[in-house]
């Protein structure tokens, strides 16, 4: 997608400027709306702040973050911006409500050809299909905190949203810059089933007093946490040992009884199977003859950059040895 897409994001908070910025530093000319007027002059200044930043860092030029702050203008004119759109990222208040009634105006004021994309990072997309002109032309993109550096963009068509639309869709988010992945639209996705699952386990931790938060978090980013920057979990599990894995589900749900622990049947069915990993050749993924020593070196080097990364964040805790 080249970039004489005009862009529309409605809604200038903390994810709407964000996603703002990230088009407009790829080159697109973007409109930012919000009926609150007094958004706009905030968002406008985060958004020249952290270009700012970008330079100083050494990630932008000058020259570049001027161009990027050009192409972005802020204003309450809804019906304006959207006339002049070729896509549209909603980007407003997670309230299953207010998104119903923004889509049902857009669907109204925009072009049939104009896709239009919500940023929720849970609700039904069909919600929003049900109550706009020309459906297929809707489609979910959870973006992730903080939009101008995080990669992922989910993309979650609804059983209306056509195979153009999820196509426009993906070629966008990669001319952003993005890693999209599509998802089936289901409460919470992906990302936030995994994301919300562990927070949960974590706070309970700390409810029952086995941990701080401080330690939560220390623990988290020095072990699984500091590995899935590079790898995931399922590459993961096929490098520890299916077999491995079930036996600790097996051990957790025998001592503490929640069916969140209960062998999944996919363990099962795998073990059984003998497909135990990297270490038989078949798990989640299939490897060849030499596969393995390669992925073994591939983990090393990913994860001995990341462990300096670590170090310096961590005043050089971490053993070298």
């Amino acid at each position: 997608m080249d970039t004489s897409t005009k862009i529309l994001v409605v809604g200038a908070g903390t994810m709407g400027h964000g996603i703002a910025q990230c088009a407009a530093m790829r080159g697109f000319s973007v409109r930012v709306v919000d009926q609150a007027a007094s958004m706009l002059p905030k968002a406008e200044a985060l958004v020249a702040d952290h270009l700012g930043f970008m330079v100083s860092l050494g990630r932008l030029g000058p020259a570049e973050a001027a161009d990027a702050a050009r192409r972005l203008t802020f204003s309450t004119d809804l019906p304006g911006a959207a006339a002049w759109a070729d896509f549209v990222f909603e980007a407003v208040f997670e309230d299953l409500g207010v998104k119903r009634e923004l889509f049902a105006r857009l669907g109204e004021l925009t072009g049939p050809e104009v896709v239009l994309a919500s940023n929720t990072s849970s609700f039904d997309i069909a919600k929003l299909c049900e109550v706009t002109r020309h459906p297929e032309r809707v489609i979910g993109t959870h973006w992730f905190h903080p939009p101008q550096i995080t990669p992922c963009i989910e993309l979650i068509p609804a059983d209306r949203t056509s195979a153009e639309t999820l196509d426009k869709a993906r070629e966008l988010a990669t001319a952003l810059g993005k890693s999209a992945t599509r998802c089936t639209n289901a409460p919470g996705f992906v990302a936030n089933r995994i994301q919300f699952a562990m927070a949960a386990e974590a706070m309970a931790i700390v409810a029952e007093g086995l941990a701080t938060p401080g330690e939560v978090d220390r623990i988290v980013k020095s072990s699984f946490g500091f590995r899935l920057s590079a790898f995931g979990p399922f590459e993961i599990a096929d490098q520890a040992g299916i077999d491995v894995y079930r036996a600790i589900f097996a051990y957790l749900y025998e001592n503490l009884g929640r069916e969140q622990f209960a062998p999944p049947a996919l363990l099962e069915a795998m073990v059984a199977d003998g497909r135990l990993g990297l270490k038989s050749g078949r798990g989640f993924y299939q490897y060849g003859r030499e596969e393995g020593d390669k992925l073994r070196r591939t983990r090393d080097i990913r994860l001995f950059d990341r462990l300096e990364l670590f170090e310096k964040e961590n005043g050089g805790e971490g053993s070298k040895g």
